[in-house]
């Protein structure tokens, strides 16, 4: 999974399929939205089209990184229902 930062502001985890010059092709993307008191809510990204893949524009994209794992683990489990145990050591 990647987080990307678009030129709009919106930030997206997902993955990506495809890149070239232009464009870099992603799917099962996820936004992420401020909401509040240091909250994050979860939205499809273009959740009115007609579904993946979409080629995002790389003049739109402002840059792509790696999501911390807790963001990782949450939308993995969100979107698969797998579930990923705490590092937690037991004693």
């Amino acid at each position: 999974m990647k987080l990307i930062r678009l030129s709009t502001g919106e930030e997206v985890i997902t993955r990506i399929t495809a890149e070239d010059e232009c464009t870099v092709t992603i799917e099962d993307g996820i936004m992420l939205l401020p909401a509040g008191e240091g909250k994050i809510g979860f939205v499809p990204f273009m959740p009115y089209s007609n579904g993946d893949p979409i080629a995002i524009s790389r003049s739109h994209i402002m840059f792509v990184t790696e999501p911390n794992e807790d963001l990782e683990n949450q939308v993995r489990q969100m979107t698969t229902g797998i579930e990923v145990p705490s590092k937690s050591i037991i004693t």
